[in-house]
């Protein structure tokens, strides 16, 4: 996963498994659309026609697909010589269904490359072969660019608007610059993923990740949030839903009010999203009281490049106390703004927790910070077998401590679950195979979220060896690590973003190579300490005393955590100013046009 720069249970309320308006997984399904075009006949780098390699990949990838999957079969430039219809050309081969696996693999291998590649028209249709109903997904695989209109990244972002239901993955086999800005167009718009492969076993891992993925929840999901820019027409949320909504340049600002059930409890908001395009991205989000008590306020940022591209952030309302307004106000106005209007829409989460104010709050022992130094117990050694991420916080399989084998794209992103009590710890290390050369600009990015969402990792905790959450993997064996602190409730979270809410929580994988760099073996190991202890009660009346801090030993610096310190301070200047100029020469640019 990328990094989410977020400037910075008893009986409470987690959120539900994400509802959609427009169905469930089993009204949906998947529309493969592959391209049939001439190009499809050229020879790729390991030796093999382009065609030859698509036929063998889904081949097998068909092969393995469950039966009760939903699951069709389009292509686009499989007629020669189609003359005028040449912008039409396109074939529905096997019309979405289940228990049709022989019959997609026939399919398969009987198209033949022809055409042109009408890619616009061809999504069109694979919309309408998909219906309106449930998930749908579709996965184009192209090698080019499209030669007729309509513009394919104008379908994709129609067929998504204001349909969280509708997903749009893409694969370009072997393309040039041209090609490939096109195709990531089209997933931007598409609210999907887009993977670049040039050889056949590349090709066959892309398919099987995007194919999978296409019947577990979609990267975005939830109930329409629907926020609005005047807060007196904001939608009410409450807690134990998830919703989804989108920041664009037509809704730069969203308010939305929550609704709090039990007076005097904590409500914490958890935003998570991705950007589905390069640039920068910073929303200002406050939590306030209806007659304007602040509660709590924080700035998510993303940059816009494949390994910054998942933001997170938290908001938690109670300000230290059961009886303040931010703790007893039964509605409260969220509110999300962009600092720049985003030039794509940009989808997101909420997750919604309202948490009791416990009765032994005086004698829980205060958050604390990450030990700095920290080593795993467990051997990183892939020894606990094999696994698959998901591919967002929605469809990520729980997971239990150990050392896995996982493999991973360029600018790919995996999600796990791993349960974290009150008093214990996640800690998680990735490393590339000792074995291997390190591909070319490789570089790792390793967080851990909370349940609702929100980055907890430790930024200056490093292990042992002095291996931090994001770095370049130059060598064979380089690594990744991060931890969080121990669970501890605390009822003023403030700016502090430990980790206040125990339960699932979810640790996220980003992989970044060079284009064309076929699936590399990563390790990844998962480790959760302590023992659940410190738990807070919440079945009496509310502590009105704040809860004691633990006496913290001197903090001192060795040389490597000073000049861990010294990197990210001005890494984070660096970052700031490239923020600042980017949202000038933006609006520099703006106002020649008005």
């Amino acid at each position: 996963m990328a990094l989410a720069a977020a400037v910075a249970l008893g009986t409470g309320t987690l959120p539900a498994a994400p509802a959609s308006a427009t169905g469930t997984p089993e009204d949906g399904g998947l529309m493969v659309v592959l391209d049939a075009s001439g190009s499809m006949a050229e020879i790729t780098p390991d030796g093999t026609t382009r065609i030859a390699a698509a036929r063998g990949a889904l081949d097998a990838v068909m092969a393995n697909l469950p039966a009760q999957n939903r699951v069709g079969l389009r292509v686009f430039g499989a007629t020669p010589n189609p003359g005028a219809d040449s912008c039409t050309d396109s074939q529905l081969l096997v019309p979405i269904g289940t228990n049709n696996r022989d019959e997609l693999r026939a399919a398969v291998g009987r198209y033949e490359p022809a055409g042109d590649t009408p890619i616009g028209y061809a999504l069109q249709q694979a919309g309408a072969d998909l219906g309106q109903q449930g998930f749908r997904g579709i996965l184009l695989v192209s090698d080019g660019i499209a030669t007729c209109e309509p513009d394919p990244c104008q379908i994709a972002a129609e067929l998504t608007a204001q349909d969280i239901g509708m997903r749009i993955d893409v694969i370009g086999f072997d393309v040039d610059a041209q090609a490939r800005q096109q195709l990531q167009c089209v997933a931007d718009r598409g609210r999907g993923d887009y993977l670049d492969v040039s050889e056949a076993d590349s090709l066959q891992h892309a398919l099987e990740r995007l194919s999978t993925r296409a019947f577990r929840p979609f990267g975005v999901v939830g109930e329409d949030a629907a926020g609005t820019v005047d807060a007196a027409d904001a939608p009410e949320l409450v807690a134990g839903t998830q919703y989804a909504d989108e920041l664009s340049g037509d809704r730069p600002a969203l308010r939305y009010l929550l609704q709090r059930e039990q007076p005097g409890s904590i409500l914490h908001v958890g935003i998570t999203g991705r950007l589905p395009h390069q640039g920068t991205l910073s929303i200002d989000a406050t939590l306030t009281t209806a007659d304007g008590t602040a509660c709590d306020a924080t700035t998510v940022a993303a940059l816009g490049e494949e390994r910054y591209s998942i933001f997170t952030g938290r908001l938690s309302a109670a300000e230290g106390s059961p009886s303040h307004a931010c703790a007893t106000a039964e509605t409260l106005l969220l509110s999300l703004e962009a600092a720049a209007p985003p030039d794509a829409p940009v989808p997101f989460e909420l997750r919604i927790l309202e948490e009791p104010w416990p009765s032994n709050a005086s004698t829980l022992p205060a958050p604390t910070d990450a030990e700095r130094g920290w080593s795993l117990g467990i051997a990183a050694d892939g020894a606990t077998g094999s696994l698959v991420g998901g591919a967002s916080l929605n469809d990520a399989p729980l997971t239990e401590p150990g050392s896995y084998t996982i493999e991973m794209l360029p600018n790919e992103f995996q999600f796990f679950r791993v349960a974290a009590d009150w008093g214990q710890q996640v800690r998680v290390r990735a490393n590339l195979s000792p074995d291997l050369p390190a591909p070319a600009d490789a570089w790792g990015i390793l967080q851990v979220l909370d349940p609702v969402g929100a980055d907890v990792g430790a930024l200056l905790a490093t292990d042992a060896d002095g291996t931090r959450w994001a770095q370049p993997l130059p060598e064979p064996g380089s690594a990744v690590a991060v931890t969080t602190a121990p669970v501890r409730w605390d009822g003023d979270p403030g700016m502090l973003k430990r980790p206040v809410v125990a339960g699932e929580h979810y640790v996220a994988m980003g992989f970044g190579a060079a284009e064309g760099t076929p699936p590399m073996p990563i390790t990844v190991t998962i480790e959760v300490i302590g023992e659940a202890a410190a738990a807070p009660d919440f079945s009496g009346t509310p502590d009105t005393a704040p809860a004691v801090a633990e006496e913290a030993p001197a903090a001192t610096l060795d040389d490597g955590s000073l000049r861990v310190l010294i990197t990210f301070a001005v890494g984070g200047l660096i970052a700031i100013g490239v923020i600042v100029l980017l949202v000038w020469l933006w609006r520099r640019a703006t106002r020649r046009y008005v």
